[in-house]
């Protein structure tokens, strides 16, 4: 600060004082309602005056400080001229007192404070300068109005390495100014890995210690996040003194929890925080026992994945219920996209005095409807910007096809197979008589080809290190399997997980010396296993565990952030769910950690979909805003046969009877239909057709209450309903059977990175630099064949321009979409390794030349500019009568180290970065000829024209 007048270092040191009592400091031009505590600088008094700073809370100006510099005493002078703006607050401002109350005086060193509410008071001293709160209580104590609740909140936590990301602060600002606008419901659509949970927990801290808010509900979607929610809570540490929240605030996770005890409602009524399920929320809201046999994490796990699947009926509260409509002040609802509709609805909104925050990566109409924004969020941060600013890697699409799963396949005739009744489980071996030709949807579903998953596992441990991350193969050596990228599989249902596991235990055992995959390498994290959590803590952290295979238990939320590769064997219909899934490889990581948990790694840039059936291309569905989920679902088999049973033979059941019915017969082999006829002494076909011609010829009487006898219906319908042994076989039927072909055939047809993607992403950029070849400097330079050195911050110019251009402008994506095209082009594309290679801005050099036709070969300016650090030496000693000496030799090689990372180079430039080794180089070359040696050494390296 030496530079600085004596008043401008005093006003940093005040500057300094503010921030720490929570107040913002900002000029008058920057004043809005976003910034609850705002310290406005050289604020306009009455005379034309300005005062150093009025301090604002919630909109209203509450008090004045005035700065001198460091040798001012703060005396009488400095008191009147503090009073006289404080009795001076202008017409349009508001205020919460006029005079204003507070004053405060400050030379950088000394504050001073006085109270205009105290008729005694008069300046003194005190330590530090007071915050929002203590101002807030302070007026309030003297008889002050302060009628809003939001007056006491401080400016949010600066951006920072140990703040808040930019989003996060966006999205709590964004939130609460909604709220001060008179908003009950306010939905913030963050991409994954944007940290919504740590956000919501700067939202509860805040709340809670500074808003008249007691009790937050926070709403997981299943137990494991739950977990994970409270870990979080117990971990924050963004609060006044640095404590953790849960040391300054009760968080609590109800667990056999039994609301008709008074120890367990008193444990509730003292928490400030409370996290669980609805589905928990809900026992304990009618006073349920909460029995862990049946509020496991298994039925807490499947709950949410399919709510268009979900035809229970929405669940009814009654009136004798436990818990008041105002016991929570704040809900805070995650996945917001899913649980908050449905059958569980009510529960929800039986608490209607409560603010709800709804937090999702994926909103769906139906959410935005919800919270009132049906166009848009509250506030939004893109997986777009996610990867523009870091926070997430995008991911590479690298696609496997084989032939049956493109098309299908055939069981031949004579071929072997074992059937296995779904809904028993029983097996049986058989042949198949006659040739019959399955389907690709039909695939580990009515039908396992033990080949195909083979050939889809032997491709991928294949390519895993030739062509998803040869940079992790060393130089001469064999890549090293016990340390493959963290993997993921995403399976159809639990038998088919449990196929991949044995078929990747079996294709990837040749790749150890022992004969066998190590123990742990491959799992399976389902909610059939005995503790998922661990097995998904695990997975995080144990770098013998390489490879996961789910169902949909590590769908959403769960956060695993060394993951690099997101396989999908099952395809996915429902674009909210399969947004979530991708986002579980999105996550970024610090090159440290992720080598704590992958040794060979280097850093992740990205992660690979590998897309092993067609998920990436096939068509999803939206739930739409006008879809009433609160509407009765179709009953399910069972359940529409239990209605008819007694007696609910409406029209609707009676038709929908005969459509199951129906569509079973049809897509079942005669076979068994043949034994269902053996059964039942009539076939579904007939049974099916005997409900509709009876439709037809009007020989049903009107169908009007379940009490009337309804003869005709059910005489009708007896033939099914009353044969105990029919329905049993029914139910076997419409399970299915599923055929286990031994050993099946498939192969390989096509194993890329997707073409069609490269050449997207590779024509945008070559269409972007041609159009501002003559505006960006750098791109000037190489288009025109200058002799002009390209310097980093030329450079990092360009590479910003790139990413706010487009997020898949980076250098690694755009340098891996050439390689997918290469060959095609017949060009060469040497892949990058390493991660000074990787991060080397000179790269984008040669992508540049590349793109413009300049070069045919990419490869990285490393490499290149190694071999040309040989032929400079060789020149040099060619023409000058000198030699330079080994140890020269070496000072100079790490300056063409620096070089080839960063650009052409000054004099200054290496001062910068190596003082020492600036002072080595000019030595070597004479203080006179240092600057155009460097000049001539870097132009040579990057291999720019001469002047």
């Amino acid at each position: 600060m030496a530079d600085l007048k004596p008043e401008e270092q005093a006003r940093v040191l005040i500057d300094e004082k503010l921030a720490e009592a929570g107040w913002a400091v900002i000029t008058r031009s920057q004043f809005s309602n976003q910034e609850n505590a705002l310290a406005v600088e050289e604020a306009l008094t009455k005379g034309n005056h300005e005062a150093d700073y009025l301090l604002f809370l919630d909109g209203k100006a509450i008090g004045v400080l005035e700065a001198k510099k460091k040798d001012n005493s703060l005396g009488n002078v400095v008191a009147e001229q503090t009073a006289k703006y404080s009795a001076g607050a202008l017409p349009w401002y508001q205020t919460w007192a006029n005079p204003l109350p507070f004053l405060f005086m400050s030379n950088g060193d000394i504050l001073m404070f006085k109270n205009l509410l105290d008729k005694s008071g008069k300046f003194e001293p005190i330590k530090k300068m007071l915050t929002p709160k203590q101002l807030v209580k302070l007026a309030r104590e003297f008889g002050v109005k302060i009628d809003s609740e939001f007056a006491s909140l401080p400016s949010l936590p600066p951006v920072g390495p140990n703040g808040l990301r930019l989003c996060q602060r966006e999205a709590i600002t964004a939130l609460e100014v909604s709220f001060k606008h008179g908003e009950r419901r306010a939905l913030l659509d963050m991409a994954t890995g944007a940290g919504k949970t740590f956000t919501a927990c700067m939202i509860c801290y805040r709340e809670l210690a500074y808003m008249p808010i007691n009790r937050i509900l926070y709403l997981v979607d299943r137990t494991n996040l739950g977990k994970q929610t409270e870990g979080e809570f117990g971990s924050f540490r963004l609060t006044e003194n640095g404590d953790p929240f849960n040391k300054i605030y009760s968080v609590l996770r109800p667990r056999h929890f039994d609301a008709n005890n008074a120890d367990n409602m008193r444990e509730l009524s003292d928490a400030s925080v409370c996290i669980c399920t609805i589905q928990r929320l809900f026992s304990i809201l009618k006073g349920e026992p909460d029995n862990d046999d049946e509020l496991d994490e298994s039925q807490e796990e499947e709950s949410f994945f399919n709510d268009d699947e979900d035809t229970k009926p929405a669940v009814e509260l009654g009136d004798d219920l436990k818990l008041s409509k105002d016991f929570f002040d704040t809900i805070i609802v995650d996945e917001c996209h899913r649980s908050i509709y449905g059958r569980w609805r009510k529960v929800l909104e039986y608490f209607n005095k409560a603010r709800v925050i709804g937090l999702t990566a994926t909103p769906t109409p139906q959410a935005l409807a919800f919270f009132n924004n049906v166009n848009k969020p509250t506030y939004r941060y893109s997986k777009e910007r996610s990867y523009v600013d870091g926070v997430n890697v995008p991911p590479r699409i690298y696609r496997i096809k084989t032939e049956v799963t493109e098309g299908g396949g055939v069981i031949g005739a004579g071929e072997k197979y074992t059937e296995v009744t779904r809904k028993t489980g029983e097996k049986k071996k058989k042949n198949q008589t006659f040739s019959a030709a399955y389907t690709n949807t039909e695939l580990d579903r009515s039908v396992v080809n033990p080949a195909q998953i083979e050939k889809v596992i032997t491709e991928f441990r294949d390519v895993v290190f030739e062509r998803l991350f040869p940079n992790r193969i060393p130089e001469n050596g064999e890549p090293d399997f016990r340390h493959i990228p963290k993997t993921l599989f995403f399976a159809k249902n639990r038998q088919h997980a449990r196929n991949i596991i044995e078929t990747i235990e079996r294709v990837f055992a040749e790749k150890f010396p022992e004969g066998k995959v190590p123990d742990g390498f491959v799992q399976e994290i389902t909610c059939s296993v005995e503790k998922p959590d661990d097995r998904i803590k695990a997975f995080n952290n144990d770098k013998n565990f390489r490879i996961a295979v789910t169902v949909t238990l590590v769908a959403t939320g769960t956060d695993v952030k060394p993951l690099e590769i997101v396989v999908f064997m099952r395809d996915i219909h429902s674009e909210t769910l399969y947004t979530q899934m991708v986002g579980r490889g999105c996550r970024s990581i610090n090159d440290d950690k992720l080598r704590t948990v992958t040794p060979n790694a280097d850093t992740k840039e990205h992660f690979v979909l590998l897309d092993a059936v067609g998920v990436t291309q096939s068509e999803k569905r939206v739930p739409t805003a006008t879809e009433d989920s609160t509407e009765p679902k179709p009953l399910k088999l069972g359940e529409l046969i239990e209605h008819i049973a007694h007696g609910e033979v409406s029209d609707e059941n009676l038709e929908r009877l005969a459509e199951k019915c129906a569509t079973i017969y049809n897509r079942t082999v005669d076979e068994h239909n043949t034994e269902f006829r053996e059964i039942a002494g009539f076939s579904l076909h007939d049974f099916s057709v005997s409900i509709f011609d009876a439709f037809e010829k009007g020989a049903f009487p009107e169908y009007i209450d379940i009490n009337e006898p309804n003869l005709e219906r059910k005489r009708v319908v007896s033939p099914l309903i009353d044969n105990l042994s029919a329905r049993e076989k029914l139910a076997e039927l419409n399970a299915g059977y599923q055929a286990i072909l031994n050993p099946g055939e498939d192969r390989v047809i096509y194993s890329e990175f997707q073409e069609e993607d490269a050449l997207k992403h590779t024509s945008a950029f070559e269409k972007y630099i041609n159009d501002h070849c003559d505006e960006i400097e750098a791109l000037r330079i190489i288009y025109h064949d200058e002799s002009k050195s390209i310097t980093n911050a030329m450079l990092q110019d360009l590479k910003l321009k790139l990413l706010t251009e487009n997020k898949m402008f980076r250098v690694p994506l755009l340098w891996d979409f050439y390689h997918v095209s290469a060959t095609e082009n017949h060009k060469v594309v040497i892949p990058l390794k390493g991660k000074n290679e990787i991060e080397s801005i000179t790269n984008l050099i040669q992508l540049v030349r590349y793109a413009y036709g300049r070069i045919n070969t990419l490869q990285s300016m490393q490499g290149s500019a190694a071999k040309r650090f040989g032929l400079y030496l060789g020149q040099q000693m060619g023409n000058v009568p000198r030699n330079f000496t080994p140890a020269q030799v070496e000072i100079l090689r790490k300056v063409a180290e620096y070089i080839a990372q960063n650009g052409c180079t000054s004099r200054k430039d290496l001062f910068d970065f190596d003082q020492n080794l600036a002072i080595q180089a000019i030595q070597i070359y004479t203080r006179e000829k240092a600057d155009s040696e460097l000049e001539y050494l870097s132009k040579f390296l990057l291999q720019i024209k001469a002047a």
